[in-house]
């Protein structure tokens, strides 16, 4: 418990001073020609990858397999292989994961010739060029929510830019246009956000004393969790999923409208906890505050861990 703690202290104190990280510098192809194109096609957008995958600031899953959002850029895994994104070796903040692609801030490698830092902007993993949304050379968010299949984005402002001041705001429009949010109701140091899918209104916040949730476009906030640490905030369309750290790690599917909770199984977490999670039908993956990640193809029967100590596993 006590590696626990000092992990999540670290990672909180971390919330404000990580831009220094950028400082540091589904089917197997068959051999029809359709098949061979999409592979080639594939290839040019991703290479392999393997080693340490440094800070991670987010996870989702895209089609090309799940997606982490690292400090060197973003990585893949599909089908027991793992890949990076060629364009995209960015350090990568609040990242989400979008219908279209990914929203994300976060800042650029030093070679880039972009503005640091990224502020808010759009991209997809099959194209080099990227489109700014807001703040470019201003903010860095660290955390932020992005909803699916809306263009609702929250964010919690720590410092302030040309327009906003620190706090919660939110944006209906992907960042052209924001309002200031009073999120009554929170407690804790601010870790996560999470953003419904379609219904832009509902989302839901992870602190250090546990999860909180609005329906009313964050105006008001309602505890929905034990007090402990929490992550791992995903939504699905009738689900918020996440996980929390009471002296043990946890994972709870909170179904929403109805209040009712069940248990999502884990893999074997001594001293350690869900920070990230994403799922696709029945397929899982976490990723863990000491740096493990693992996937399951059955709704958390059974986990494979493919990351140790920030270590890919072959």
């Amino acid at each position: 418990m006590g590696h626990l703690k000092k992990a999540v202290l670290s990672l909180l104190a971390a919330s404000t001073i990580l831009g220094a990280c950028s400082q540091e510098v589904e089917e197997e192809a068959t051999d029809s020609k359709d098949s061979s194109e999409e592979k080639g096609e594939k290839q040019e957008y991703l290479q392999p990858f393997e080693g340490n995958l440094g800070h991670v600031h987010g996870l989702g899953h895209m089609e090309e397999g799940f997606a982490f959002a690292a400090h060197t850029g973003i990585k893949i895994y599909q089908e027991g292989e793992w890949q990076e994104a060629v364009d995209h070796p960015h350090d990568y903040m609040g990242f989400q994961v979008r219908e279209d692609g990914f929203l994300f801030s976060g800042h650029p490698i030093p070679s880039s010739d972009l503005q640091n830092p990224l502020g808010l902007q759009k991209g997809k993993v099959s194209e080099e060029s990227l489109e700014p949304l807001a703040f470019v050379g201003e903010s860095d968010f660290h955390v932020m929510g992005a909803g699916f299949a809306n263009e609702s984005v929250y964010v919690f402002n720590e410092q302030p830019n040309s327009q906003l001041d620190q706090g919660f705001y939110k944006s209906t429009d992907l960042g052209s246009t924001w309002e200031a949010i009073p999120a009554e109701g929170i407690e804790g140091g601010v870790f996560q956000m999470a953003v419904h899918p379609t219904d832009g209104e509902t989302m839901a916040i992870a602190t250090d004393s546990g999860v909180f949730l609005s329906e009313d476009g964050g105006q008001s906030f309602e505890g929905i969790s034990e007090t402990g640490q929490a992550g791992g905030l995903y939504f699905s369309e009738d689900e918020l999923f996440y996980g929390l750290y009471t002296g043990e790690a946890t994972m709870t599917s909170y179904i929403i409208g109805e209040a009712g909770t069940s248990d999502v199984p884990l893999p074997d977490l001594t001293e350690d906890a869900v920070m990230y999670f994403t799922k696709t039908d029945n397929k899982m993956a976490i990723y863990t505050f000491n740096g493990s990640a693992y996937i399951s193809d059955d709704g958390g029967e059974n986990w494979e861990k493919i990351v140790e100590k920030g270590e890919t596993v072959s």
